[in-house]
């Protein structure tokens, strides 16, 4: 058995201007980090500049970035708005590209 911790990614699921998704994540990550079982990283889909899906050849880097950025986690937490009894069209797009 190893004693290596696992590393969780808060995933930030909105891209809007004035959304509070990096205030609401911050404050998850602040109580995660007082457990000490795990390193906990904030990922915001917005750093990846994904593109729609379907207007792309898949070939832009901002989504081997974040492919390789999810393949490196263990696990996730995800802070997302409700939008239309769902999950924000921002958040679809990027797990479409996972």
């Amino acid at each position: 058995m190893t004693n290596e911790k696992i590393n969780i990614g808060i995933i930030l699921g909105s891209t809007r201007k004035g959304r509070v998704s990096p205030q609401v994540g911050e404050w998850v990550k602040g109580i995660a980090d007082k457990r000490g079982d795990a390193n906990y990283e904030i990922v915001d889909i917005s750093d990846f500049q994904l593109p729609f899906l379907g207007t792309t050849d898949g070939t832009e880097p901002g989504i081997a970035a974040w492919n390789k950025k999810l393949f490196s986690l263990d696990g996730f937490v995800f802070i997302v708005q409700e939008y239309n009894h769902s999950i924000t069209g921002a958040l679809k797009n990027a797990l479409d590209f996972a």
